[in-house]
């Protein structure tokens, strides 16, 4: 039998053998292109955010210039007056002391900057509309699509595109008229909040392309070192596993000889796992895995099921009067006798935590856990163990919770009448200690 097994496994890992280098190498080229199409897409985002955080300096700069109904400057070849400012008001005026100035519009303002702007970094802006008032102002092919978008309620439009046989990524967003506008435009038959034109920045690719390119290459090289050192490690493993495979027969002898072993083992450990180390009685996992199933069952089968959880008085005091050996074994009497209490064969005794005990009792309501817990606590209060140190008795004793399952809010879970049991707890506790607490609402 295993040598058919044996002849299975070396077929099967032949195959793999086989086809591990495709595997590898498609995978590695299916991330490669995913790496390359995610860093395309990421320049764009580069360029389209200059293009957002040009645009907004441009914004604020007409919205500074507008909201002071202009600047004046003074004339010179460079800014002449504007002839289309003409019906304004002091358009031109003379200072004192005759020098001449005149009123720069935010657009006339904007466009002057923007030109400056556009010969320093290469960032191209523009103010236009499909009724120019400045012929300068005239849309080329892309501005005009982007302007009949805007007419039809688009707010903003990014596309790459060339400019004199140069890709620019380009953006524009509408603008509308305002009051202010009207004072240039008043003879264009603006209303407040039509679709006046739009402005937009250019940004041009070719650094971002050079970045692009570069990480791209930079990429491949990677790529192409690891897919070299991925085939020599495929080669590396599939000789161990061949080599390994040749071991296995004698490995899976041994192994059976020792399995009866190990069956007694794991059983071993089995039990250890669901019972305190300490007092002998079952542990927190063991008591949350018989409370979730007690919990199923109730709301299964409409049985009543209680909760106990018994503190022991003062503790900490007892292990700082006797010492934590004698506290030891002052738990382990107490799990013994609590585990008595609850004899019957479904009852459920843990140890919760520290000096913290639960019982669980199926089939019993409210009225016959309280004496179950009453019992269990004068079981402990007749032990007379000495508690020099308690401030409630002169031996150890015992502060008990009792809570039902059928005092759940229902929807609700396990973990409620864990709660329900420790209020009552703290109740007992709160009122004297060595005492039984049922919970009520």
């Amino acid at each position: 039998m295993y040598s058919r097994q044996a002849t299975g496994q070396r077929k099967i890992l032949s195959f793999l053998a086989a086809a591990a280098p495709l595997f590898w190498t498609a995978a590695l080229t299916g991330l490669l292109l995913w790496a390359v199409t995610k860093e395309k897409r990421q320049i764009l985002n580069y360029a389209r955010m200059e293009a957002r955080a040009n645009f907004n300096k441009d914004i604020a700069l007409r919205n500074w210039v507008a909201r002071r109904g202009g600047v004046y400057v003074p004339v010179s070849g460079d800014t002449p007056p504007n002839p289309y400012l003409e019906h304004v008001l002091e358009r031109d005026i003379e200072t004192p002391s005759g020098r001449k100035l005149t009123l720069m519009n935010p657009a006339y303002m904007l466009r002057e900057t923007m030109q400056e702007f556009s010969e320093l970094y290469g960032v191209k802006g523009r103010i236009t509309s499909l009724n120019v008032l400045n012929p300068i102002n005239t849309p080329d092919a892309w501005e005009v699509k982007a302007l009949q978008q805007f007419e039809r309620g688009v707010k903003e439009v990014s596309e790459v595109s060339s400019i004199n046989g140069r890709a620019y990524l380009r953006y524009m967003q509408a603008f509308y008229a305002r009051e202010p506008c009207l004072k240039c435009h008043i003879g264009q038959g603006y209303t407040v909040g039509d679709v006046r034109g739009g402005m937009g920045v250019s940004v041009p690719l070719e650094p971002y392309t050079k970045l692009k390119n570069s990480t791209i290459r930079v990429l491949m090289y990677s790529y192409g070192i690891l897919w070299l050192v991925g085939l020599f490690g495929i080669f590396l493993v599939d000789r161990i596993v061949m080599k390994q495979i040749s071991q296995r027969r004698q490995t899976e002898k041994a192994l059976r000889d020792q399995a009866s072993e190990l069956e007694r083992l794991n059983n071993l450990l089995a039990h250890q796992a669901m019972y305190d180390g300490l007092t002998h009685v079952h542990n927190r996992r063991a008591f949350d895995r018989q409370l979730r199933e007690e919990w199923e069952r109730w709301r299964r089968e409409q049985t009543v099921f209680s909760l106990l959880i018994a503190d022991i008085d003062f503790f900490k005091k007892y292990n700082d009067t006797y010492g934590h050996l004698d506290g030891d074994i002052c738990l382990r009497k107490i799990a013994q006798a609590l585990q008595k209490t609850a004899a019957r064969h479904n009852d459920f005794t843990a140890r919760y935590g520290g000096e913290e005990f639960v019982i669980i009792l199926p089939g019993t309501d409210i009225e016959q856990a309280v004496k179950v817990a009453e019992h269990a606590r004068q079981t402990v209060e007749k032990m007379a163990m000495p508690h020099s140190a308690s401030d409630c008795a002169e031996m150890v004793t015992l502060s008990v919770g009792v809570a039902t399952a059928g005092q759940i809010v229902v929807p609700g879970s396990c973990d409620d009448l864990v709660r329900l049991a420790d209020q009552a707890l703290y109740e007992a506790k709160r009122s004297g200690r060595n005492r039984t607490v049922r919970f009520s609402r």
